[in-house]
């Protein structure tokens, strides 16, 4: 059976974004592409790190309750390399 621990081993695609607050100072935005950019969890922060620790913690709160509810979980896509 696929768990939280299934999800978090997986490959997951990383994308941050550099943003600025209304004030001038900088934050980040991670998100996971497998999700959308709506219903997918968010990690944002002070520097690319911090954003990412918290789009961790965000994609696993989100699966733990896609499971409970039963709702299907998106994966990523098997990584392709170059034929040599």
């Amino acid at each position: 059976m696929k768990d939280v621990q299934y999800y978090d081993s997986l490959p997951w695609e990383v994308r941050i974004e550099r943003d600025l607050h209304q004030d001038g100072t900088v934050y980040y935005i991670a998100r996971h592409p497998e999700f959308g950019d709506i219903s997918g969890p968010v990690g944002a922060g002070a520097s690319p790190e911090e954003a990412l620790a918290e789009l961790r913690e965000a994609r696993r709160s989100l699966i733990t309750v896609l499971l409970e509810r039963g709702d299907p979980i998106p994966e990523p896509r098997p990584v392709r390399t170059a034929a040599a």
